[in-house]
């Protein structure tokens, strides 16, 4: 067998997986693919002076797991590496949330590296899938009716949750890691699941695999990792296309939602929105899990086909929704508090919600009100100034006098006329005169009363700024 050690350093190399003094969390379940990888990293951590810290998750569903959780102890501290056990009752997880055992246990697990990963500073987790599991996966997502990416099957190094997770055993075959396992005296448990028929990824293991081996192609393994590389090509393709047309549609984004320009979106083919779609899922939610060729069709219709105001709910509380000519995507709900207000008693800058802010200046002579014809600029009669001036969000019944007009407006109608997003307006500061009088809808409309006149000989000068 060509040197394993030499083969597992070169390929972390070549792609770049781990780097000198990188601080590195082993998922290790006492099994062959994890104590391989744990053994390997031990030789050479002194090299690349690697900080190792071994977890295991105790899942509770079988009785060995205890004695496997002793195993990876025993084996950590024979070789004085750090470690992390902890014990979960997984199948009531399960049942209370109404998962799978593999959702479940993948959710649970995921939460406790999460949480060790940014409480210890780790550079990078260690997961021990090997190429017979990316065989099994990339079959799984033919099977359920996956699109390209599920074809990648299981990729070197991705992000998940904020967290870089790499694959350092991708290169081997499950029969390569046995043989290790044999020559080195590792001695690992074994997992009695694994033979059971009750997952569908067993049963690809099990039983379809060795029947496509020995009746249709006996190097059938090979040919689905060729298949996965050169669909790779491919994938690597449209997602520099879909990142690019991403730059070109987006308005605005932060960490819980994003905001597009609906007509170009429109313009976009269907396989660029989907990748653009999950892209913002990874970002907001984490990952692109229960999101299936169903939900990216419904995805595509509601884009193409709605108008304002049409909400599309989707799997964990991701929202799509139409604004005029904005398509907004966001988790959970985009309400926020209706209550801000303070109170102007002088010149000055004054900080506001939502990264805002206004400024306050008088001047004691006349100007050309044409050198300030900018929507953040408001130039005010000072003689109809009474302070303390007030700056809140909307209210209901709130009305104004739009420059240039002579009657009465409701704000709520303006902001209907000129195509205000409904997820703005009750950050859009408002400008109150110490009667009541509205003066300033900031950034977009003055009140016709404080207009300057030919006779206006103070003013006040206001200057507004917000979030870009």
């Amino acid at each position: 067998m060509y040197n394993f050690k030499k083969r597992f350093e070169e390929n972390y190399n070549n792609k770049n997986l781990i780097e000198h003094n990188d601080s590195l969390l082993l998922g290790i379940s006492g099994g062959p693919d994890s104590l391989t990888m744990l053994d390997l990293f031990y030789k050479i951590k002194d090299k690349y002076n690697l900080k190792l810290t071994v977890f295991h998750l105790n899942h509770s569903f079988r009785k060995e797991a205890d004695n496997e959780a002793k195993f990876v102890k025993k084996i950590c501290n024979q070789r004085n590496i750090e470690h992390i056990i902890k014990k979960f009752d997984v199948p009531d997880y399960v049942k209370t949330n109404n998962l799978s055992p593999e959702e479940g246990a993948r959710e649970v697990r995921f939460k406790f590296l999460k949480d060790i990963y940014d409480k210890r500073n780790i550079d990078k987790i260690c997961l021990a899938h090997n190429k017979d599991d990316n065989v099994e996966t990339v079959l799984f997502n033919i099977f359920r009716g996956s699109g390209t990416r599920g074809l990648l099957g299981i990729k070197d190094s991705i992000s998940l949750y904020g967290m870089k997770i790499i694959h350092p055993l991708l290169l081997f075959y499950r029969s390569e890691i046995l043989d290790y396992c044999e020559i080195n005296d590792l001695s690992p448990v074994f997992d009695p699941s694994n033979d059971s028929n009750l997952y569908s990824r067993n049963r690809i293991r099990n039983n379809i695999l060795p029947m496509i081996e020995k009746q249709i192609n006996p190097n059938v393994k090979k040919s689905v990792i060729r298949l996965s590389d050169i669909i790779m090509e491919d994938y690597d393709f449209i997602d520099k296309h879909a990142k690019n047309s991403l730059k070109k549609v987006l308005i605005e984004k932060n960490s819980k939602r994003y905001v597009f320009n609906l007509d170009k979106t429109k313009d976009l083919h269907p396989a660029i929105i989907k990748r653009i779609i999950n892209t913002v899922l990874v970002d907001i939610k984490g990952n692109i899990d229960n999101f299936y060729y169903k939900h990216y069709n419904y995805i595509i219709e509601f884009i193409k086909n709605n108008k304002t105001g049409d909400l599309l709910e989707l799997p964990d509380d991701i929202k799509l929704k139409i604004s005029y000519n904005k398509l907004l995507v966001f988790k959970g709900t985009l309400d926020i508090d209706k209550s801000f207000e303070k109170s102007i008693d002088s010149e000055g800058s004054f900080n506001l919600p939502f990264e805002q802010g206004i400024n306050f200046e008088i001047i004691n002579k006349k100007i050309d009100w044409r050198n300030y014809n900018e929507n953040n600029i408001c130039l005010v009669d000072f003689n109809k100034v009474i302070f303390p001036l007030k700056v809140r969000n909307r209210r209901d019944g709130d009305k104004f006098i739009p420059l240039g007009m002579n009657g009465h407006k409701k704000v709520k109608d303006f902001f209907i006329d000129q195509k205000v997003p409904d997820y703005l307006r009750d950050k859009i500061p408002i400008l109150f005169n110490g009667d009541g009088k509205l003066i300033w809808i900031c950034g977009y409309r003055m009140d016709d009363r404080f207009k300057l006149k030919k006779s206006s000989k103070k003013i006040l000068l206001i200057k507004y700024h917000k979030e870009d």
